[in-house]
């Protein structure tokens, strides 16, 4: 009677949570100005019955707006856990559906692997209609259980079109990456319309420079880089003085194990010479990892002594000649970990992640329990021994 009762009822059931959609939203990019055009009054998603709220215990469906983050995996999962059953969820946009422009990037994880999803906005970012068009995939899941779309795309062989030109490298295919250990591009050339900075390269660094430089080229506009031996680093930003560069902006240590080095940058300018003000010279270096030492230039651009103390504290470069070396600048000195920005650190991450089946999903259906027989079976018992037993034994002992 109750087996019949329930097939009665499931489809009122069905239809009671069809148009009882609640989504609440989680927003971690721009996503999320797309999902309030949806609920806007011109196109009114409620009327389709559902409704945003801001309580994930009162709500059953999850809006994943955005790129999520390691940082935010833990959130989209807590979030997630708290939504009654039974739930759905909606991936909305490139980056949450394969981390979109950051796909190649450390931060981003696939939000596949926190929760399960029902459906894809796909879009950079989704327009209103597809949003509109995930929630009634996600309602005739509800009503059918099987989320499938209304329009079918067309398939178009475009090698009958056109021709496709081969390429040097195949397209990547997000989320892998690429390389695990990518060369990182320094001092870079580039063609620009900069007529002025041609003629500083050409007619003033690097006749002044050639003996202390091995590379001078322009990178941007208003922006050169030169490149030195860190013997010739101390000889080059004094020439750089002597033409007008009278201050450093920033001190900057690119780490790369891969390649077993660090890369110092200077990056200096001019207070002193109004056509040089909008000019940044990029004065870098390379130096070993394992014995990262580089002459200080606080003599000759005072500006640089507290970044110098900073990139010691932060990767340990020895910057010969100023006075602060072996001690912290901005750290701790009881700080456990030293030098925190070298990537020799390891870096720890809390097990959020799941690859295995969600909560609340059944992998296989439940095995029936092993028939117990109802015919009690009787229990050993120990005999205690009678108090005329015990007499007994007594005096045949005695």
């Amino acid at each position: 009677m109750r087996m019949s009762l329930n097939k009665a009822l499931e489809p009122y059931r069905k239809w009671g949570t069809k148009y009882s959609l609640w989504p609440v939203h989680l927003v971690t990019a721009c996503c999320g100005v797309e999902m309030a055009h949806t609920w806007n009054p011109t196109y009114d998603a409620e009327r389709l019955g559902s409704l945003p709220w801001h309580a994930p215990r009162q709500t059953n469906l999850i809006l994943v707006e955005g790129t999520i983050s390691f940082k935010m995996a833990r959130v989209l999962r807590y979030v997630w856990e708290q939504m009654s059953d039974p739930k759905y969820v909606i991936a909305m946009g490139s980056c949450a559906a394969e981390g979109g422009v950051f796909w190649n990037s450390y931060h981003a994880v696939p939000v596949n692997k926190v929760i399960p999803i029902d459906a894809y906005a796909i879009g950079c970012p989704p327009t209103p209609e597809a949003v509109i068009q995930m929630i009634r995939i996600v309602q005739r899941k509800i009503e059918t259980g099987e989320a499938k779309a209304n329009v079918k795309p067309k398939t178009i062989d475009l090698t009958k079109i056109f021709t496709p030109t081969p390429t040097k490298q195949p397209a990547p295919n997000p989320p892998h990456r690429i390389t695990p250990n990518p060369h990182i591009p320094i001092c870079q050339e580039k063609k620009v319309e900069w007529p002025l900075g041609y003629e500083l390269v050409n007619n003033q660094l690097m006749p002044t420079l050639k003996e202390s430089a091995r590379k001078i080229i322009v990178t941007e506009v208003n922006r050169v880089c030169v490149e030195s031996e860190p013997g010739k680093l101390k000889d080059a930003a004094l020439l750089l003085s002597k033409l007008g560069f009278d201050h450093v902006k920033s001190v900057n240590v690119i780490d790369a194990p891969h390649e077993n080095k660090f890369y110092i940058e200077y990056w200096v300018s001019s207070y002193g010479k109004k056509e040089l003000m909008p000019v940044l010279v990029t004065l870098t270096t390379e130096i070993p990892r394992d014995n990262p030492r580089v002459p200080s230039l606080i003599d000759i651009w005072p500006s640089a002594d507290y970044m110098e103390r900073e990139m010691y504290d932060f990767f340990g470069v020895w910057f010969e000649g100023n006075p602060w070396m072996g001690r912290n600048f901005l750290l701790d000195p009881d700080t456990p970990i030293k030098f925190p920005l070298r990537k020799d650190v390891p870096l720890v991450r809390e097990f959020y992640i799941v690859d295995r089946e969600f909560p609340g999903q059944s992998v296989a259906p439940p095995q029936p329990k092993p028939s117990q027989s109802t015919v009690p079976q009787p229990k050993p018992t120990q005999e205690k021994p009678s108090e005329e037993k015990q007499k007994t034994g007594s005096e045949a002992s005695g």
